[in-house]
């Protein structure tokens, strides 16, 4: 393997991490968000 492959595996599998880990963000800022709203009323 070549450098060039090595540093474009290693970006996308970056690239990968951080979408999962911003879905994840995302989706436990909803759930949070929803308990709040229950619990206010």
């Amino acid at each position: 393997m070549t450098a060039y492959e090595i540093i474009s595996i290693f970006i996308g599998i970056l690239t990968l991490l951080f979408t999962f880990g911003g879905l994840i963000v995302a989706c436990l800022s909803f759930i949070t968000r929803d308990k709040d709203k229950k619990t206010k009323k």
